[in-house]
């Protein structure tokens, strides 16, 4: 008798066990985190879902011989660190420094002059259709070699470049071993491979999965109560600026898609100078003042931001997005703009240290 209430009283704790176990997975599914907050409603979740999944399949150029070619990429990261490539010794990496989330951390940049514009991180730059703040190329190759032909940034001709491909014997072989044959006498040429070979590096520096896009994922798996990341990893502040990032405050109108960017151009009300006195006037048809809209991954770690580098932190970037235009009040409380920051914080891999103190 004893034997068999015993049984019957483990049989009893494990269905207890089970039950309490499905109630916790519950609790810190996806839906159920968004549910403790007002459930997710279709037109949320779709948008949510729009942002991912990351990350992409792993970039290939038809075109570029370099393009995912081990010994193209190879080349190509040793030009980008290399001193040499500029007769004035500024390398890519002077501005794109990689323990920096290649950025630079200054407000603009700095070559042999100082420039009008804040450097962009390069991670995920591949995966944009336009290139530089206001969408100068729509080659990656072609803004591999902008730095070099800007005369306010590394600079060098055509002809510096070949130069130093033809009298470097490692660096002509290598050449030779990713385009066919050594760099010949059209510097134009070499040149333009140069910039494949930066291109087939650039398009290897992405971002990994963040907090994001695992809890993401978990909304995507889940129809009803499932297992999903525990809710640690995207916290209700998170939660609340990403409803805002999708819904009301419309960031996701512009910062779109899985790169959140549109790669479209939109005037900005921050204006920045390209020359001493002169503002930008556009580009490529583009009304005066209108810049690429910037992806968002890894944010958290590339400060200062704006294409003028007046925003110190994510909160001073978010706010020029949350007034009217026309002068109106804030459109987002303080609060509901640390939220927001608490979610961009969310798109880095990293844990980010808070960087809001909006009131």
């Amino acid at each position: 008798m004893r034997r068999r209430w015993a049984a019957s009283r483990r049989s009893v704790q494990r269905l207890v066990a089970a039950a309490v176990g499905a109630l916790l997975a519950l609790a810190c599914s996806p839906l159920a985190a968004a549910t403790a907050a007002g459930a997710l409603t279709p037109t949320e979740r779709s948008a949510i879902l729009a942002l991912g999944p990351w990350p992409p399949a792993p970039l290939h150029d038809a075109a570029n011989p370099a393009s995912g070619n081990p010994a193209g990429i190879a080349l190509g990261e040793s030009l980008f660190y290399s001193p040499r490539l500029s007769p004035s010794g500024i390398r890519c990496a002077s501005c794109h420094e990689p323990w920096r989330h290649f950025v630079d951390g200054r407000v603009v940049a700095q070559g042999i002059a100082v420039g009008s514009r804040n450097t962009p991180s390069l991670l995920d730059a591949a995966r944009h259709s336009h290139y530089g703040w206001d969408g100068a190329h729509d080659a990656l190759w072609q803004q591999s070699l902008r730095p070099l032909e800007d005369e306010r940034e590394m600079p060098a001709s055509a002809a510096q470049v070949a130069a130093l491909m033809r009298s470097d014997a490692a660096l002509s072989a290598r050449y030779a071993g990713v385009f066919g044959a050594g760099p010949g006498s059209d510097d134009a040429g070499v040149m333009r491979n140069v910039g494949l070979a930066l291109a087939a590096y650039v398009e290897t520096l992405s971002t990994p999965r963040t907090p994001f896009d695992q809890w993401r994922d978990g909304v995507a798996a889940e129809t009803g109560p499932a297992a999903a990341p525990p809710s640690a990893a995207f916290p209700p502040a998170a939660l609340h600026g990403l409803r805002l990032f999708v819904g009301r405050a419309g960031c996701s109108a512009c910062h779109a898609g899985p790169t959140f960017s549109d790669d479209a151009f939109h005037v900005s009300l921050v204006h920045s100078m390209a020359a001493p006195d002169a503002p930008d006037l556009g580009h490529r048809g583009e009304p005066a003042n209108a810049f690429r809209t910037p992806g968002l991954r890894d944010v958290a770690f590339t400060a200062p931001y704006l294409h003028d580098g007046s925003a110190a932190r994510l909160c001073d970037a978010v706010q020029p997005h949350a007034a009217d235009p026309g002068g109106a009040p804030p459109l987002l409380t303080g609060e509901e703009r640390r939220d927001l920051v608490a979610f961009l914080r969310t798109l880095s891999a990293q844990a980010a240290p808070p960087s809001c103190d909006a009131h």
